[in-house]
């Protein structure tokens, strides 16, 4: 259920009409919509483990799996191939070798962000295209009496900045925290150029009001992303070193984070190897699980 009350009932004929204005033909609507619902069946796939959990396959079972292969296009034995198996190739040779549950579900999601990212770069292409304007080459006076040609085409486009997307779920991992980190360093501009610089020209000018004060979220950045102890940087330097685990980062972020503002590691959360970042939004509680790989 949405939180905003909003049925997508209600709205699914303007996105159609949205469609429509910019130039997506019936054929283009229709392979959009297929594949945005082989996504969400794909999130419902299930994998069961095999050989005493030594290789795995798709469950054939599974509800979800005829319209998914139908969507997409593909055999059941190739997408159980594609997630469950790998090759490799060594001295010109190619190997193929099966994979255990925990991987083929970690390309099950990859295939699905993947999958997800085309079509919205495809709608973006798509809206970029439509909007774009040619312009005809045109002779205009300069100083001096010399002329020059205008350019021969121009595009015009859309921009949507979303600075308020921070993202707290039941189970927060590396995107999430990559996605927050984002929006950080968004809300700080914003507070910088709208209301900070707003408020210093009022000021200027002479301008009676009454001042809005907001919180500098600075040391939030620093904590995700300074060079020395930010997370991202212990990530980066737990990668680096052979042998490394989610366990091995979590140690070292409670090692050299604690203490630090906005870092929050109480015992319930170092025994689920978790750690939580005060947001300018709010508490955001992170699993380490999956950072490393």
């Amino acid at each position: 259920d949405r939180r905003d009350g909003v049925q997508d009932t209600d709205t699914f004929e303007d996105l159609v009409d949205a469609l429509e204005v910019m130039g997506f033909t019936q054929e283009q609507q229709d392979d959009v919509f297929s594949i945005a619902s082989a996504v969400l069946h794909l999130s419902n796939l299930s994998i069961n483990p095999i050989k005493g959990g030594e290789e795995c396959e798709i469950d054939a079972e599974n509800e979800h799996l005829e319209p998914i292969l139908k969507l997409l296009g593909v055999t059941k034995e190739n997408l159980n191939q594609a997630l469950c198996y790998f090759k490799i190739e060594a001295r010109g040779q190619s190997y193929t070798r099966a994979v255990q549950k925990d991987k083929a579900e970690k390309g099950l999601e990859a295939l699905m962000k993947a999958t997800y990212s085309a079509i919205f770069d495809y709608i973006v292409k798509r809206i970029n295209a439509s909007i774009t304007v040619k312009k005809k080459g045109s002779i205009s006076e300069t100083g001096g009496g010399r002329r020059s040609k205008g350019g021969d085409s121009g595009n015009a486009f859309i921009g949507v900045l979303d600075i308020f997307g921070f993202e707290s779920f039941k189970v927060n991992s590396f995107e999430q925290l990559c996605i927050n980190y984002c929006n950080e360093a968004l809300q700080q501009q914003f507070n910088l150029f709208v209301l900070k610089n707003e408020q210093d020209e009022y000021e200027q000018e002479g301008i009676k009001w009454s001042f809005i004060s907001f919180p500098d979220n600075q040391d939030a950045l620093d904590l995700i992303w300074k060079k020395g102890y930010g997370i991202l940087n212990i990530l980066d330097d737990q990668c680096r070193a052979p042998g490394t685990t989610d366990k091995t980062f979590a140690n070292d972020l409670y090692q050299k984070l604690q203490g630090k503002p906005r870092f929050e590691a109480n015992f319930r959360q170092v025994g689920a190897r978790q750690f939580g970042v005060f947001h300018y939004a709010g508490l955001v509680e992170y699993e380490t699980d999956g950072f490393v790989e």
